[in-house]
């Protein structure tokens, strides 16, 4: 697949109008796949952590028989958190960098699993993708760029998520009043 030489830009771009400060970088490289950088932004007691570097390649199915590279989806990350929780970055480039290793398509509902707590003393060890803060960010000639939130959700809600859908689980959240940027949190009632 051809990599579309504006797509970091912009995103970049997008994410210092949004933000309007500069952010905290940090790089991580996985064997056979570009870096993904992950910046973090704080803003009013949050830190949002958002990756650049998985829109540089459309989202494909690789079992697709044709793949429409200007049409196909691309899309980043968002995670917001308090307490500054640094050892979310590599979590956060793992997913990122799932759908050029793994072929992974995400769409909002999507629930993603990293298997180990996404920081240190965290039940959350995932999240759910839902539709983030940002507006898409248009880039000429390619699909627009998605930024979706990770909402952190922890084994058990995401096994219940996998049997009930994770709008049940969105709504148990919002019946709980569940703190989704506390990555500290206990699971939510789901009996």
């Amino acid at each position: 697949m051809a990599q579309h030489p504006d797509v970091l830009s912009a995103v970049a771009a997008a994410y210092h109008q949004h933000f309007e400060v500069a952010p905290a970088r940090a790089s991580i490289s996985f064997l056979g796949v570009d870096p993904i950088e992950v910046l973090r932004y704080a803003d009013d007691g949050r830190d949002h952590y958002l990756s650049l570097g998985m829109s540089r390649y459309p989202m494909v199915d690789p079992a697709a028989d044709v793949i429409d590279e200007r049409g196909a989806p691309r899309a980043e990350l968002m995670l917001s958190v308090t307490g500054r929780p640094d050892a979310v970055w590599r979590r956060l480039a793992i997913l990122a960098a799932a759908p050029a290793v793994e072929g992974a398509v995400y769409a909002p509902g999507n629930r993603v699993d990293v298997a180990e707590p996404l920081c240190p003393g965290s039940r959350c060890t995932g999240a759910v993708l839902s539709e983030g803060p940002l507006q898409p960010i248009a880039v000429t000639g390619v699909a627009d760029v998605l930024v979706f939130r990770l909402l952190p959700a922890t084994q058990t809600e995401l096994a219940w998520a996998r049997v009930h859908g994770s709008d049940e689980l969105l709504q148990r959240w919002q019946n709980a009043g569940t703190d989704l940027i506390d990555l500290m949190r206990d699971p939510v009632g789901l009996g």
